[in-house]
């Protein structure tokens, strides 16, 4: 995924949409990978120390998770960071 526009007709609804678009692309990525490993959400959160409701909405694409969530989210699915972006 790469950024729609990084030039001067760049507006701040855009970038709120396109917020949007990441957090849901995100979140569809986030389940494929732990859907191939095997993994519950209450697991996946539990393991990496979230509430099951945060993993749940990142994956709906309702929250945009920090890089750092992101880095726990992964290495709790035995990859690392640059693995969990991998095809994204």
């Amino acid at each position: 995924m790469k950024p729609k526009s990084l030039m001067g007709e760049d507006t701040p609804d855009k970038r709120r949409k396109e917020k949007q678009d990441f957090a849901s692309a995100i979140g569809k990525h986030l389940r494929k990978l732990r859907e191939a490993k095997g993994m519950s959400q209450e697991k996946l959160s539990t393991e990496a120390g979230y509430y099951y409701t945060y993993v749940n909405k990142i994956e709906a694409g309702k929250y945009s998770p920090s890089l750092h969530t992101i880095w726990r989210l992964s290495h709790t699915l035995g990859m690392s960071l640059e693995d969990f972006f991998k095809g994204f």
